[in-house]
């Protein structure tokens, strides 16, 4: 269960409580029947010494950053997290990386890493630890306007190979390329050799539309006309895409696929902190594995593991 929340001040809410409670307090001091006027402005200017005393008492942070594919959830997790426990503010950051979350936990730069791989030894050296909290789909997708549904391996190595050039509509295709490292496209080459090929072939074709990060590459294949690439089912589901992913070699890209290990590509999420996390992590953490967080993964195209 989380814990309770820590000591702070917490105003929302509160205003009508703090006059009326101001309120006795100057009747006691100078009754209504004298200076009335006079009262009336000692109950303001206490009120507003109280509202910046208020407003003065900061939120302990908490610094989340990582893989982009996971970024949308754990929104929605510290959104929750954050009602609950009012007097510390979790904050998802933009996209990192893996790579970025793998050296930001053991610098301080951030207190929870999201990564979609696990460390290497020498990464694992610096001293974070990490621990897997859920799982998801890598999938082909395009944007849910595109008539496609499916796909299949020897699709894929077409069209990134340059050998299949228009949709069934007409539409050129356009797939979106990612940077070399990419864990998403790491995962799409394991599909067969063919497809390894054809994807690095792609890397040296020239006009092919290119994101650094998992949110552009998922803008692109959204606004982009025929276009097509790779990310997860989490991204599409916890921020709601306009994306539709593909059916693959006749597998329907469904969570329940991924766990009986029908569906070939699975995205394996790690959380990363340091050693000895401060309390605040720790709830947040807590609140992650609780009823309420596993709720919102599952409900957010993840299972876990």
């Amino acid at each position: 269960m989380p814990a309770a929340p820590r000591s702070g001040v917490t105003i929302q809410g509160r205003t009508p409580k703090l006059i009326d409670g101001l309120d006795r307090l100057m009747e006691s001091i100078i009754p209504t029947s004298r200076l009335p006027g006079f009262r009336r402005l000692a109950i303001f200017l206490l009120g507003a010494i109280c509202l910046l005393l208020g407003l003065g008492a900061t939120a302990e942070e908490i610094k989340i950053g990582g893989t982009g594919n996971a970024l949308g959830a754990m929104r929605l997790l510290a959104a929750a997290f954050n009602r609950e426990h009012p007097a510390i503010q979790a904050r998802v950051l933009n996209s990192i990386g893996s790579s970025g979350a793998i050296k930001g936990v053991p610098k301080g730069a951030v207190d929870i890493g999201l990564s979609s791989r696990p460390l290497t030894d020498e990464e694992g050296a610096a001293g974070a630890v990490f621990t897997e909290y859920a799982r998801t789909l890598t999938v082909l997708s395009v944007a849910t306007k595109s008539q496609v549904r499916a796909i299949t391996r020897e699709q894929i190595a077409d069209i990134y190979s340059g050998h299949f050039h228009q949709w069934p509509d007409g539409t050129p295709i356009r797939p979106v390329l990612r940077q070399q490292g990419d864990d998403n496209t790491r995962q799409l080459k394991t599909l067969s050799p063919t497809v390894e090929q054809a994807l690095e072939a792609a890397e040296q074709r020239q006009g092919l539309p290119f994101a650094v990060t998992d949110q552009e590459a998922a803008d692109k294949i959204e606004s982009i006309p025929g276009a097509i690439g790779v990310t997860t089912l989490a991204l599409i589901e916890s921020e709601t895409r306009s994306l539709r992913p593909l059916t693959l070699d006749g597998i329907e890209p469904r969570v329940e696929n991924g766990v009986s290990g029908t569906y070939p590509l699975v995205k394996h999420f790690y959380l990363l902190t340091q050693p000895q996390p401060r309390a605040a992590v720790q709830d947040f953490i807590a609140f992650l594995r609780s009823p309420a967080g596993r709720n919102i993964l599952i409900q957010s195209g993840h299972w876990l593991p």
